[in-house]
């Protein structure tokens, strides 16, 4: 894959404001090579309050974790899962931007992700805590993650993620850029709104 189609498939749902973040990885050469585009669409994109974060990784490899300011703090700021984030020790009393710097300290240091890690990229907290408890067992569902609640909300969302991806690709494919296959997902969204 190229690095345009990586960035969509890996991220379009947080750069497409429908989902609070992203995260996957990439070659470190396809990075590497075409860090110029990632540097030109920071701006667009940190205009609608959407970050790129990178994180170098052993194996060749880069980590990513594209989010949604806004939603992220949105989600962040529900009383249980601010309740389950100080339990597992981020500072929520300290603001948002605490908390997020916390957790990419945590994305940084670590080669496996902390199971929290599920809460910040919109899974429902019911099932981040679920796979804290069971491991892959007794889920009711699987697709981007393990569902152990609301099955029904679970593939809704899903679906959801997965059309936003799918039509991002296709403007990709059309010859449009990563910022604008975006920036038409996110219009669609608010006329659907």
């Amino acid at each position: 894959m190229s690095f345009d189609e990586t960035i969509i498939h890996g991220g379009a749902p947080a750069l497409c404001g429908i989902k609070p973040a992203c995260l996957f990885s990439m070659n470190s050469d396809n990075y590497l090579s075409e860090i110029w585009k990632l540097r030109l669409w920071q701006q667009d994109f940190s205009n609608r309050k959407i970050y790129f974060v990178p994180f170098k990784k052993a194996g060749g490899r880069f980590l990513f974790f594209i989010y949604d300011k806004n939603l992220l703090e949105k989600l962040c700021r529900i009383r249980e899962n601010a309740a389950y984030l100080l339990k597992k020790g981020y500072p929520v009393q300290d603001g948002f931007s605490a908390v997020l710097s916390e957790l990419l300290h945590r994305l940084s240091l670590n080669e496996n992700f902390p199971h929290e890690v599920g809460l910040f990229l919109g899974y429902p907290l019911e099932d981040v805590i679920g796979f804290e408890t069971f491991g892959a067992k007794n889920f009711k569902y699987s697709g981007f993650w393990k569902v152990y609640g609301n099955k029904e909300n679970a593939i809704r969302l899903m679906n959801e993620y997965k059309s936003c991806t799918e039509t991002c690709m296709k403007l990709l494919a059309r010859g449009l850029s990563v910022p604008l296959a975006a920036k038409i997902i996110r219009s669609i969204k608010k006329t659907e709104e």
